[in-house]
């Protein structure tokens, strides 16, 4: 096999998910060693080119769903909707579910507005909400457990959980995106750390119980 056709199937092959394109997998090994297609649905299509080109779309396809989680709130409603439209979920199926949440976080990006505009809704949530509907799961879950860390007094606590429950009435396309953890927040018990008394009195009682086990061990070895 000419080097350079090698290097072509070896870069095809590593850019291959094997979970989502086995089948693609097994017919571009076919191809390129030119062995026996026995697929009858398979045609000549089906080349080395075409599925380096299927692979540049789908790099290209994942270059335009970060962009669009980046730059959600600042592309205009034309350039956020061409953007979505123009990802075929089909040729990035691991992606699917995230193209959806944009779907529908587009079709409600005026809510975010309104309830910014609403003294009734509670600031700092609205703004986590709309990161956390549309950046990549592993920031959206930080967004998610630094907001819960900074309830630290009843009245966040109660705030966050209105706001939650609001959210859940004038906006439920919304509220189902983030259903946990909207749902957690109206748990005031359960939302938030302990409050900065409780907190220093834990503090407290493990130095001091801390000390007192170290203390009673040097006093039985000076005692030897």
């Amino acid at each position: 096999m000419p080097e350079s056709a090698a290097q072509t199937y070896l870069r095809s092959m590593l850019e291959i998910n094997p979970v989502w394109q086995s089948a693609s997998a097994l017919q571009l090994r076919r191809k390129t060693l030119r062995l026996p297609n026995h697929d009858p649905r398979q045609t000549d299509a089906d080349s080395v080119d075409d599925m380096v080109a299927k692979h540049q779309r789908r790099a290209q396809a994942r270059e335009t769903v970060a962009h669009l989680q980046k730059q959600f709130f600042h592309l205009s409603d034309e350039e956020l909707e061409s953007g979505i439209t123009s990802v075929n979920a089909t040729e990035v199926p691991e992606l699917a579910p995230t193209i959806r949440r944009l779907q529908t976080a587009a079709r409600e990006r005026n809510s975010f507005v309104a309830m910014l505009a609403d003294q009734r809704f509670d600031r700092e949530l609205v703004i986590a909400l709309g990161k956390s509907v549309v950046l990549p799961q592993s920031d959206a879950g930080y967004i998610r457990e630094k907001f819960i860390q900074n309830l630290t007094t009843k009245s966040s606590r109660k705030r966050a959980r209105d706001t939650s429950l609001k959210i859940q009435k004038s906006y439920p396309n919304l509220f189902g995106l983030e259903r946990d953890w909207l749902t957690t927040l109206q748990n005031t018990k359960a939302s938030g750390p302990m409050i900065a008394g409780e907190s220093s009195l834990l503090n407290f009682r493990v130095l001091f119980f801390g000390t007192l086990i170290a203390y009673q061990i040097v006093k039985i070895f000076l005692m030897e």
